[in-house]
């Protein structure tokens, strides 16, 4: 069995998944997405990952979304989907909801904002490149 960080942070079958399958140093990396947020009638679609706290995304995080992204850059446009790109949303400590102090890939933003950023009403920034981003994001 493996070491498992936080378990407060995970479902039952998240700890379970976890805990038992092989691990990383055996080329298994165990990751969730938050959202998948879509448009399927005007065929748009984005990629956001929720970090409480100011977290960052774990270093197999990155590596699993990385792929992700680069699937959907190249595979929306045949498909006639408009790919708004990937996003992490980060909440200041004590924060869980939307309010001051929170960003957007770095960039601070309103709650007006954010929503019409999900309604795919307006960007509020640009996506993250996944293959050059820092190790904050």
């Amino acid at each position: 069995m493996r070491a498992v960080g936080d378990k407060n942070q995970f479902t039952p079958f998240g700890i379970w998944i976890r805990e038992y399958l092989r691990s990383s140093g055996d080329g298994l990396a165990v990751t969730n997405l938050d959202y998948v947020i879509e448009d399927f009638k005007n065929k748009k679609i984005m990629l956001l990952e929720e970090k409480q706290s100011g977290g960052t995304l774990h270093p197999a995080q990155r590596l699993t979304f990385k792929v992700i992204d680069a699937w959907l850059r190249s595979s929306c446009p045949a498909s006639g989907y408009d790919y708004w790109g990937f996003y992490v949303l980060k909440f200041p400590c004590g924060a869980t909801m939307p309010g001051p102090g929170m960003t957007l890939n770095g960039a601070p933003i309103t709650c007006e904002q954010l929503k019409a950023h999900c309604d795919f009403t307006k960007k509020a920034c640009e996506s993250l490149n996944l293959s050059v981003v820092s190790q904050a994001a």
